[in-house]
């Protein structure tokens, strides 16, 4: 949901997964007692976990209801804290009943809501809903912060316990509380879960350019993309609209894949971590469907992940123009790796970057045109983003924006330069009246 893991195998334990939504079956999820020294005291690196095994003694000689100490969830419980003492949210322990659901989407189906949720800002927020999905239907918007599912507060559920809490049998009912920008008070969306059937590519031709919708960047979409290349192909579109919005990303490689048809041989994501392996630049095939068609890719801030690094490779190259809203922000790498009971870690390990060097982690890809959806565009099922790209196509204005987007981006800081100047000065008059 909104997690994107890295390719790169570390070890045989290591699963090569993006995203998240689901499903890995494990079926031994018992800890053999015996294999755990659970009074051992350790002190690995010089440090002192006496504290620990005397908390742990301690429970053990003197709480109240001792059937409920149970090994296997106190060794899970605090392993989840040490995780959690990072402040990483994409950073997780997951226990076997946590990892089996982390698979299925990106295979095919799933029953739930539909939708990707990261924590942002310390708050549980939708990535994204998938196109047609139950949450789409039902009005969940990317953007949103959920503030209860069924009435529990989540403020401090992990994203693990969080679709714990919201996947579900399908036609069974949860109500999600949200938080929307430009709503004065929270809005309650009832959603019916569903099976969900993830289709990552539609396209279609307004006029003579290709639109094509990319939802996520799953296990088939280069496949899906290529066959509907094949088609797109026999019309000879003068244009190319690639619409990411709500496209909470995927698998890197998937991205890269569909980026060669439009960059030939070009490094188009850099990654910097601490070991060898987890820095290095990633390049594009040598042919290309689409290398000399113009382009337009729409983001908005649902896009993320995979979204961000073929948005940010278009932009670092002067490729196309990027047109909507600012994107998410997830530009950080994790890996999976899977335990002998069926638990894992999900670890980052190193940071994305654009061609030209610039961190998308919670900073996001800033589009060239920004043009918004307003609550009556949403309302009215009107698309003024795309209406703006198709009015684009071809005009002196694209070119204009996509070459003047350094001077553009100069201004902008200038400008912020000068807005933070100001409010220092603000700052220092008040805090001298």
């Amino acid at each position: 949901m909104g997690w994107s893991l890295s390719q790169k195998n570390h070890n045989p334990v290591v699963n090569n997964h993006d995203t998240a939504l689901e499903e890995k079956q494990q079926d031994d999820q018992i800890i053999e007692l015996k294999k755990i020294s659970f009074f051992k005291k350790t002190k690995p690196r010089d440090v002192d976990l006496d504290i620990f095994w005397k908390t742990w003694e301690t429970m053990e000689a003197n709480y109240l209801y001792n059937d409920k100490l149970k090994a296997k969830d106190q060794v899970y419980g605090a392993t989840k804290g040490l995780v959690k003492s990072l402040g990483d949210p994409y950073t997780v322990f997951m226990t076997p009943e946590e990892n089996k659901k982390f698979a299925e989407s990106m295979n095919g189906a799933f029953e739930g809501i539909g939708a990707e949720i990261a924590i942002k800002e310390d708050q549980l927020t939708v990535v994204a809903p998938l196109k047609g999905s139950p949450a789409e239907k039902a009005g969940l918007r990317a953007g949103d912060i959920i503030y209860k599912i069924d009435d529990e507060v989540s403020h401090d559920l992990t994203i693990e316990e969080a679709i714990l809490k919201i996947r579900g049998p399908k036609d069974k009912k949860v109500t999600l509380t949200v938080i929307r920008k430009d709503l004065n008070k929270p809005l309650d969306v009832v959603i019916v879960r569903d099976k969900i059937v993830v289709n990552s590519v539609e396209w279609e031709m307004k006029d003579d350019i290709a639109y094509i919708q990319i939802s996520q960047f799953g296990t088939n979409v280069v496949k899906e993309f290529h066959e509907a290349v094949s088609e797109i192909l026999l019309k000879s579109p003068n244009g190319i609209i690639i619409d990411l919005r709500n496209n909470g990303g995927g698998l890197l490689e998937a991205s890269i894949k569909i980026l060669s048809d439009f960059l030939k041989e070009e490094v188009v994501v850099k990654t910097k971590g601490r070991k060898f392996g987890d820095t290095g630049d990633r390049i594009t095939g040598r042919d290309g469907a689409f290398l000399t068609t113009p382009l337009i890719v729409l983001v908005n801030e649902g896009s993320a992940s995979a979204s961000e690094i073929f948005a940010g490779a278009i932009q670092d190259y002067e490729r196309g123009l990027i047109l909507g809203e600012k994107t998410f922000g997830k530009g950080s790498v994790q890996n999976l790796i899977d335990f002998p009971d069926g638990s894992s870690l999900k670890v980052t390990i190193a940071e994305w970057l654009t061609p030209k060097g610039r961190s998308i982690h919670k900073k996001g890809i800033h589009p060239d045109k920004v043009v918004t959806m307003t609550e009556v565009d949403f309302e009215d099922n009107q698309d003024p983003v795309l209406d703006e790209a198709i009015k684009l196509m071809n005009t002196d204005e694209m070119k204009a924006l996509i070459e003047n987007k350094e001077e553009v981006e100069a201004i902008t800081t200038s400008t912020q330069s000068l807005d933070n100047k100001a409010k220092k000065v603000d700052s220092e008059n008040t805090d001298e009246k």
